[in-house]
């Protein structure tokens, strides 16, 4: 009786068909790793940008005190809780700059600038489909004029268009229903993060 030695080319198939199914799922995983951190990447940014939006806001609070009855330039002469956008790349909105350092700015004119340097910010992150804008809840609607009274909760936001790979995921398309469609009527392909101040 002759013993066999090796392996059989059956053997050999099954281990190559055993091997590719896992490089495949392995392919897979990869792939859904680099959309979220993709993912993660826009929302890191948009933090760090909301941030200095505040920052900015807070620094600039005597303007927010001494307003009274005019346009605000953060939150536009848009009606409470209405989203005024102050850059839409993908829409090409994007503001001028309205004071530079060497000259004396009026409060409102900084406003402008803080606004100017924030989209700024957004266009060198490339994200190339971001919205940055805020929303003003009035605390005095008593019939005042001034549309964002001083201590009222703003709500500044960045979203930009969510991405989704069907052959990861298996949607066909990326969808939310988060506060920033409900708050800020995004449609469902905008991804967003939000940062509430009371300045």
């Amino acid at each position: 009786m002759i013993k066999q030695a090796g392996f059989s080319l059956m053997e050999v198939l099954i281990t190559i068909l055993l091997v590719s199914i896992g490089l495949l799922g392995y392919a897979a995983l990869q792939m859904g790793a680099l959309n979220s951190s993709l993912d993660s990447f826009s929302r890191s940014q948009a933090s760090i940008i909301l941030e200095d939006a505040a920052a900015r806001i807070r620094n600039n609070s005597e303007y927010m005190k001494n307003d009274f009855g005019l346009a605000n330039a953060y939150t536009g002469d848009v009606a409470s809780e209405s989203v005024y956008h102050w850059c839409d790349i993908e829409g090409g909105i994007i503001p001028e700059a309205s004071c530079d350092s060497d000259s004396s700015c009026s409060m409102s004119d900084l406003a402008k600038q803080d606004i100017f340097e924030v989209c700024s910010s957004l266009v060198d992150t490339k994200i190339p489909t971001g919205i940055v804008g805020a929303s003003c809840f009035d605390r005095d609607k008593t019939g005042d004029s001034d549309k964002c009274s001083y201590g009222s909760r703003m709500s500044l936001f960045l979203a930009w268009k969510g991405s989704e790979r069907e052959d990861v995921s298996g949607k066909e398309e990326y969808s939310q229903n988060t506060r920033c469609q409900n708050e800020l009527n995004l449609t469902n392909e905008y991804a967003c993060v939000q940062l509430e101040i009371v300045p």
